[in-house]
């Protein structure tokens, strides 16, 4: 085991097949003519398998930045193979329990669409951590939980970390897509607010909005929402958009524009511009300049037509 990670991060393992839509209204006016013929093929659509889910992907794109990355996650024998593969030749250490992978279908087109199958990522709790996990996630800097919103068990996870990692412990939160479970989300900002169960979470525009709205809080946009989540939560809060990203200290939001980008793939770049954000947390950059490093690594993920995140040259380039 390594003495020591910059990055520990948590939990879900999805086998994803992306399809290549060209439009996903296109690509449901011929799902819709072909039902009514009766069924049968529709040819032409580009598709390919891959290991994702926001834990995977966000662990991958940490180590491919340089970073000592830890992943704690979830895998059946069949495809462990494939979760392990990416993480060959990097600086990284993948943990499997057994449970089977989430099976995912995404419509990649001017939005992405998900069909999700959970698996093992909804049963996700502190029970399948043992000693050793534990002492690994208390040498690490800091500890990422994501897509809590797959997680039946992502609350009691958190609560666990804080109450065995302690209040020292940077714990971070992307939630993902909460808004089927907005009830339990309600329950745990709450947590949030009195016990503090994580430091620093990240939202997209619309999560962002959603979140405000469940706090009985209104705003006229994400610059706003991310101002008015960090007042009402006491947390370090960051809203990615497609157009801008911010994030707040309490003193003043810090706003930077993203570069519009040739888009062959939407389904990570969360994850990818999450990792650049950690990234520059843990190497101490300013938050403009830690929201620029991240925009670069989500634009560089973008507009490539690999599904590989940017290593560390590519987004330094980038920033030259």
């Amino acid at each position: 085991m390594k003495e020591a990670f910059d990055v520990a991060v948590m939990h879900d393992f999805f086998v994803d097949r992306l399809v290549h839509t060209g439009g996903i209204s296109k690509l449901t006016e011929s799902v819709v003519g072909k039902a009514e013929r009766g069924g049968g093929g529709i040819h032409g659509i580009a598709q390919q398998d891959h290991g994702g889910g926001n834990a995977v992907n966000l662990a991958h794109a940490l180590a491919r930045l340089g970073l000592r990355t830890l992943l704690i996650t979830h895998a059946d024998l069949i495809h462990e193979r494939l979760l392990k593969n990416p993480f060959e030749g990097l600086d990284a250490e993948v943990r499997v329990k057994s449970s089977p992978p989430g099976l995912t279908v995404v419509l990649e087109g001017e939005v992405n669409l998900m069909l999700r199958d959970l698996g093992g990522a909804e049963e996700f709790g502190p029970e399948l951590l043992d000693a050793d996990d534990w002492k690994a996630l208390g040498a690490a800097e800091v500890v990422c939980s994501v897509n809590w919103a797959a997680n039946k068990k992502g609350t009691r996870l958190l609560a666990a970390l804080r109450t065995r990692l302690g209040r020292e412990k940077s714990i971070f939160i992307d939630p993902a897509d909460f808004s089927d479970r907005a009830r339990e989300f309600a329950r745990l900002l709450a947590l949030v607010r009195e016990r503090r169960l994580v430091d620093w979470m990240s939202l997209n525009e619309e999560e962002a909005l959603e979140a405000l709205k469940i706090l009985g809080a209104r705003a006229k946009g994400p610059r706003d929402a991310c101002a008015s989540l960090f007042h009402l939560l006491r947390i370090g809060i960051d809203v990615h958009t497609a157009r801008e990203s911010f994030s707040c200290d309490g003193s003043k939001v810090t706003t930077v524009r993203t570069k519009k980008v040739l888009t062959h793939t939407l389904t990570g770049a969360s994850d990818v511009w999450d990792a650049g954000s950690i990234y520059g947390r843990l190497k101490g950059l300013t938050d403009f300049d830690r929201l620029r490093f991240a925009n670069t690594a989500a634009e560089l993920y973008i507009a490539a037509r690999s599904s590989a995140p940017p290593d560390l040259v590519d987004v330094l380039d980038a920033l030259r």
